[in-house]
């Protein structure tokens, strides 16, 4: 298994039981300073991770790791892509899933095409986790959203969501991910097995988490200088918050969700600074 870059992200707040479980997640401050740089630099050093192959991983020493973060960056982003199309999102739900809660990837950057207006998109993630007593998966297909605006990105989410779970676009998803599955994946011969062509949908859906990321700016990150020591209990406020808008559409979907919040000071801060530093890798 290759190594992972260290955690860099705070956990401020986790509820592991309940309706909705999940936590908040915060790049934290520094002299005062949000630490936008340092998160960006977090989150260029898990392009490989997120992008690659196990196999190519694996491959990553001191003779090589620019040329496999330039490789990485390559097949995942471009300065318009990470503008408009979430990745940084993606890449932050990525590394949350595996780092919080043991995920791993299965199938590396799968994309789907939506029936209704034939626009690649779908799951933002495709990741497994295995219970270690009984061997049995969970599929983790997260949705990810990296707003400027809470509300904004809540609503996008369940839009999104009521149509992952629709049984056409699941059927769909199924013959697409199939061939994709990583022989590395943990599980892989359940996936497979879930997977086949003859399986029935049933046995996907009762395995499927969905976590969400809702990272957008924050009110606590806002009125950080004006106190500290509020911060804390302010940001759990803002989870209570997102938290709340997805239980119901939990009942309503029949499947789990695990709320991920990152609380933002300024998303055009990270955002600058995360394309600046993937300017270096072109």
């Amino acid at each position: 298994m290759a190594v992972q870059p260290k955690k860099f992200l705070e956990i401020v707040h986790r509820v592991d039981e309940g309706d909705v479980i999940g936590l908040a997640a915060c790049a934290g401050f520094e002299l005062g300073e949000w630490r936008y740089k340092k998160f960006a630099d977090h989150l260029i050093n898990w392009l490989p991770h997120f992008a690659l192959k196990q196999e190519e991983i694996e491959r990553i020493g001191p003779e090589n790791p620019l040329d496999l973060l330039r490789e990485s960056a390559y097949r995942v982003f471009t300065e318009e892509a990470g503008k408009k199309r979430g990745e940084i999102g993606e890449l932050l739900l990525h590394i949350l899933c595996v780092t919080e809660y043991r995920a791993a990837a299965f199938a590396t950057r799968v994309f789907y095409k939506m029936r209704s207006n034939d626009q690649v998109t779908g799951f933002d993630s495709t990741l497994v986790t295995v219970d270690d007593k009984t061997g049995d998966i969970e599929l983790w297909l997260g949705e990810a959203k990296f707003y400027t605006d809470t509300k904004g990105a809540i609503s996008a989410a369940l839009a999104s969501l009521r149509g992952h779970l629709d049984a056409g676009f699941l059927e769909e998803s199924k013959i697409l991910i199939g061939p994709k599955i990583e022989p590395t994946a943990p599980g892989y011969e359940q996936l497979q097995w879930l997977f086949d062509g003859g399986s029935k949908l049933d046995e996907i859906v009762k395995r499927i988490v969905i976590p969400v990321l809702v990272a957008s700016e924050s009110d606590a990150a806002k009125s950080y200088a004006d106190g500290p020591d509020k911060y804390p209990d302010i940001v759990i406020e803002e989870f209570e918050y997102v938290s709340g808008r997805f239980s119901d559409a939990q009942a309503e979907l029949k499947v789990r969700i695990v709320v991920i919040y990152v609380p933002l000071l300024s998303k055009e801060l990270l955002e600058k600074r995360f394309i600046e530093k993937l300017g270096v890798l072109r």
